[in-house]
């Protein structure tokens, strides 16, 4: 019994199965994970935009700044340092948020996002006079990456307008800001806003995969 052959039509839906449609999907990958990888990023006039990788403008870059921690150390905000950054401003007018926010910023971010440099900053309370009891040692246990400062109200509002924040008015806190490796601002999430919130450790990643194909050099993170 002679061999059949494949008739012209057929020939063209098995090319197509075969090479034309996988191509198609191949590309839509690439296209869907370059979106993936990018969050907004404030521009110079406070306004968020979407990121630029050719020819792109000049992006707004935090000031670097130094506070003392709760226990007598330093913690340093630093340029160049190809760190992600959290940091979040907690003032004294509303300090009964204070404990709360500690304890969802260590089991629902540190905890799923731990490549992260936290700051916690609050106002004016250097001896630690409004907690009932010490987070240190909670701190510690959570991560070494995690540093708990104060500064006067001067300094803080100082910080609080270079994150170009306001106090929200449902909260009575401050926005959490995401910033990335060049220093730039990614995001201010506002923490009752549950998606919000709980996609932070999400967007940590989306800004780690920014960075992967650059060959950045990755520092240790210091205190």
């Amino acid at each position: 019994m002679g061999e059949q052959s494949i008739s012209p039509p057929m020939k063209k839906l098995l090319y197509i199965g075969l090479f034309i449609v996988p191509f198609l999907i191949a590309m839509a990958l690439i296209f869907w994970a370059k979106g993936l990888g990018t969050l907004p990023i404030m521009a110079m006039n406070g306004k968020f935009v979407q990121m630029k990788y050719k020819n792109p403008p000049k992006y707004y870059t935090i000031p670097e700044f130094s506070l003392e921690k709760f226990d007598g150390k330093k913690v340093n905000f630093e340029h160049k340092d190809s760190i992600l950054y959290l940091i979040t401003l907690f003032p004294k007018s509303n300090t009964k948020e204070w404990s709360k926010h500690l304890m969802y910023i260590g089991e629902q971010i540190i905890k799923r996002a731990n490549n992260v440099k936290v700051i916690s900053i609050y106002e004016d309370d250097p001896e630690m006079k409004v907690w009932e009891e010490s987070p240190i040692e909670y701190v510690k246990s959570v991560s070494i990456k995690w540093n708990l400062a104060h500064a006067n109200s001067e300094k803080f509002n100082q910080i609080k307008d270079d994150l170009k924040l306001t106090l929200n008015d449902s909260t009575g806190v401050f926005d959490y800001v995401l910033v990335d490796k060049d220093e730039h601002i990614r995001a201010h999430c506002t923490i009752n806003d549950a998606k919000i919130a709980r996609d932070i450790p999400k967007m940590y990643k989306l800004l780690s995969n920014q960075y992967a194909p650059r060959k950045l050099d990755i520092k240790q993170i210091k205190d």
